[in-house]
C-alpha cells in the first residue's frame, strides 16, 4: 500500500475515484475521495489557495483533488497528522498552528493524544504562540502535553492568542479534556521587569468553552484573558485546575489574576486554583469586569484575594448581575474587592454561601497581607448599587495586627447594601462605613445588617456617612471580648432619616445570678439542673454623639437605652428548656415576670442586678 506521500508528492499508482493509503506521518490507514469542490461546496480550480494551504486533509495530485474521508465520518483528527509528534527537544509549534487553521477551516474536531508537545518559537515577529480560530475545536486525551520551553525565559507572550493582527471577532471556540498546558515556569519567568505573559487570551472571541485542563507551572500575568474593550462574550471556563501560575518575585510579578474577565455572560465554575507563597502575595483567582457574571462552587487556596470586581469606562463601563456563591478559600486577605472607576457603575451583586479562612503571611508588611474582610467597597469616583452578601462563612487563622480585623470596609456609598447572616471568626472590629484619607463620606440610601453572628467583638457597626437614608441594625448575635464595652454601634452622619436598632444579642459567660427552674419552665420535678441568668451590661448605640436632631422620628426618653441582655440556659443541655430574655426601656428594680406559652406567669422577684425589664421568648 503506497504512503500519502508517495501517491500525493511522488505521483506513484493509479488515481481512482477512492484511494487507501498509508499516512506518512502517523503509519496509519486513511481513506480519500477524488472531489472537486470544497467542503461549503464552491468549485476548486487549479492552485487553488484553500488546498495548498491544507495538505492534510484536502491534497492536490497533480491537477487533480482529493480529499480525507473524515470530513465526512468521524470529523475527528489527531494533531500527529500534521506532522507534530511527541518530542523533548524539537519544536512543535508550526505544526500545531497548521493543524489550528485546518481544522477550524474545515469543522474538524482536533485532537491531543497522549504525548509532550514542546514549542520554542513565536508565531511570525508579534507576542502570539498560537492564534485562535473561529470554529476552532481541541480536545486534549489523558497525559497530553503542551510544554513552553526556555526559549521565553524573560520574555513576553500569548500561548493561545484570541488577539490576531487583523482584530477580527472569532466564535465558537472550545479546548477540552484532560491535558496539560505547562509554561516552563522552572525555566521561563520574568526576570527584569513586568511582563504580558499570558496563557489564553480570548479578546475577541465569543462562545468559548475551557473545560477540564491543567495549567501548570508558569511565571504569568494572567492564565486566561478573556475580552477586549466591548469585544467578546459568554465565555465558561469549568472544571480546570490552575497551579503554581506565579514562581517568580514580588518585586517583578507583582500583580497577578488567574482569570481576567471582562465579557459578559461569563461563568467560572468548578475549578481549582492553588497558588503558593507568591501568589499569596499578588495572586487574584478571578477578575470580573462584566455584565451577567459568575463565580460558582470553585476552591481558591493559598492567593491573596478571591475576586476582583471592577468597572471602568474604557472596558463595560457599567456591569451589572454578578453572582459569587458557594465557593471555598484560604486566602490572605479580603474576599471580594469593589472598584467602580470614574463614570462607572456596578450594581445587582450576590455574594453568598461562600467559606473562607484567611492567613496573613508571616514576615510580610500591610501592603502586602491587607485587611481580612468578607468585602471592601472602594471609592474610585464610581457609583454602587444593590450589593448583597449573605449566608458567607469568614474565619481569620492568622493576622499581622488587631487593627485590620474588620467585616467589611466601606469606602463609597451604596444605593442598596444588604448584609446579613454572615458568621465571622475573629473579625472583632465588626462593620466599617468611613472614608479613604482626604476621600468624602458617602450617601447610603438603605443598609440592613441583619443576622450575623461573631465569635468575638470590640465593635459592631462604626457608620461614618454624610448621608443615611433608612439604616436597619437587627438580629446580630456576639460574643463580647469585655464586660465594659462602649459605642458597640456608632452612627455618625450630616443627615439620619430613619434608623432603626433592634433585637441584637450579646453574650457572656459570667454569671450573676443562678436559680433552680419552677414547673413554669416545663422542668421534670426530679431534674435538678439549674440555670444560669447572666447579666451583661449592653453598650448604648452612639447616634451623632446623642444629639438626635438630625434623626427622625426622634427616640423618646425611654428608648435611648437599649439596656442589659440576659441569656438563661441549663447547665447541660435539656432540649425543652432554651430561650433567651431581652430587655427594654430604662432600668429598674420591678418584678420580672416570666411567661412560658400558656403556662401561668412566674415572678422572678426584683433584684439591683437586674437593670431593666424582661422579655423572654422561647
Amino acid at each position: 500500500m503506497l504512503t500519502t506521500n508517495e501517491f500525493f508528492v511522488s505521483l506513484s499508482g493509479q488515481a481512482g475515484d477512492f484511494v487507501q493509503l498509508i499516512d506518512s506521518n502517523t503509519g496509519e490507514i486513511v481513506s480519500f475521495k477524488k472531489v472537486n469542490i470544497w467542503i461549503d461546496g464552491t468549485v476548486l480550480v487549479i492552485n487553488d489557495p484553500r488546498v495548498l494551504n491544507d495538505q492534510v486533509i484536502y491534497r492536490t495530485r497533480g491537477n487533480e483533488f482529493y480529499v480525507n474521508t473524515v470530513v465526512f465520518s468521524s470529523k475527528r483528527l489527531y494533531i500527529t497528522a500534521f506532522g507534530a509528534k511527541s518530542s523533548y527537544n524539537d519544536d512543535q509549534r508550526a505544526f500545531i498552528q497548521h493543524a489550528f487553521d485546518v481544522c477550524s477551516e474545515l469543522g474538524l474536531k482536533l485532537v491531543f493524544p497522549s504525548g509532550h508537545f514542546l514549542i520554542k518559537s513565536f508565531n511570525s515577529s508579534s507576542e502570539n504562540i498560537l492564534e485562535l480560530r473561529s470554529g476552532l475545536d481541541v480536545e486534549f486525551e489523558d497525559y497530553s502535553v503542551i510544554k513552553l520551553d526556555a526559549y521565553f525565559d524573560d520574555s513576553a507572550f500569548v500561548l493561545f492568542s484570541g488577539l490576531t493582527a487583523d482584530s477580527s471577532p472569532l466564535y465558537n471556540i472550545s479546548f477540552k479534556g484532560k491535558g496539560i498546558i505547562d509554561f516552563g515556569g522552572d525555566v521561563s519567568k520574568m526576570r527584569s521587569l513586568y511582563l504580558n505573559r499570558v496563557g489564553f487570551e480570548g479578546g475577541n472571541c465569543t462562545n468559548v468553552l475551557i473545560d477540564g485542563l491543567y495549567w501548570t507551572n508558569g511565571d504569568l500575568r494572567n492564565c486566561i484573558a478573556v475580552g477586549k474593550g466591548n469585544s467578546g462574550g459568554n465565555v465558561t471556563i469549568r472544571n480546570c485546575t490552575f497551579d503554581n501560575l506565579a514562581t517568580g518575585t514580588k518585586e517583578i510579578n507583582h500583580d497577578h489574576s488567574t482569570i481576567y474577565g471582562n465579557v459578559d455572560f461569563l461563568s467560572v465554575h468548578n475549578n481549582v486554583f492553588i497558588g503558593n507563597r507568591l501568589m499569596s502575595l499578588i495572586g487574584c483567582a478571578c477578575e470580573i469586569h462584566s455584565s451577567h457574571s459568575s463565580f460558582d462552587n470553585n476552591k481558591v487556596y493559598d492567593y491573596t484575594r478571591m475576586n476582583f470586581v471592577a468597572s471602568y469606562d474604557y472596558e463595560r463601563k457599567d456591569i451589572t448581575n454578578i453572582s459569587i456563591t458557594n465557593n471555598i478559600a484560604e486566602i490572605t486577605n479580603t474576599v471580594v474587592y469593589f472598584w467602580s472607576n470614574v463614570n462607572s457603575l456596578i450594581s445587582n451583586v450576590l455574594i453568598s454561601g461562600n467559606n473562607v479562612r484567611q492567613k496573613h503571611i508571616e514576615g510580610e508588611t500591610q501592603n502586602y497581607n491587607g485587611h481580612q474582610g468578607l468585602l471592601s467597597i472602594l471609592n474610585k469616583g464610581g457609583k454602587y448599587e444593590r450589593i448583597i452578601a449573605k449566608g458567607n462563612s469568614c474565619h481569620i487563622l492568622y493576622t499581622i495586627g488587631d487593627h485590620l480585623r474588620y467585616a467589611t470596609d466601606i469606602f463609597a456609598g451604596v444605593d442598596v447594601l444588604e448584609i446579613g447572616d454572615n458568621n465571622f471568626s475573629g473579625h472583632s472590629l465588626g462593620f466599617l462605613f468611613d472614608k479613604e484619607e482626604s476621600d468624602l463620606l458617602g450617601n447610603y440610601s438603605f443598609v440592613k445588617i441583619s443576622g450575623n453572628s461573631f465569635t468575638s467583638l470590640y465593635k459592631l457597626v462604626t457608620l461614618n456617612a454624610e448621608k443615611v437614608t433608612h439604616s436597619l441594625i437587627s438580629d446580630n448575635s456576639a460574643s463580647l471580648e469585655t464586660n465594659n464595652l462602649t459605642d458597640l454601634i456608632e452612627i455618625n452622619s450630616n443627615v439620619i432619616k430613619s434608623t432603626t436598632i433592634r433585637n441584637n444579642t450579646y453574650l457572656n459567660n459570667k454569671p450573676s445570678v443562678e436559680f433552680t427552674p419552677s414547673s413554669a419552665f416545663k422542668a421534670d420535678s426530679t431534674n435538678n439542673a439549674k440555670y444560669i441568668l447572666s447579666l451583661i451590661d449592653t453598650p448604648v448605640p452612639t447616634i451623632n454623639a446623642n444629639d438626635y436632631d438630625f434623626i427622625i422620628p426622634y427616640f423618646s426618653n425611654d428608648h435611648k437605652r437599649v439596656g442589659a441582655m440576659y441569656t438563661i440556659q441549663p447547665s447541660y443541655p435539656f432540649q425543652e428548656l432554651f430561650f433567651h430574655a431581652v430587655t427594654f426601656g430604662k432600668g429598674g428594680s420591678a418584678n420580672v415576670d416570666f411567661k412560658v406559652d400558656n403556662i401561668a406567669p412566674y415572678t422572678f422577684p426584683a433584684n439591683n442586678l437586674l437593670k431593666s425589664n424582661i422579655i423572654v421568648e422561647m
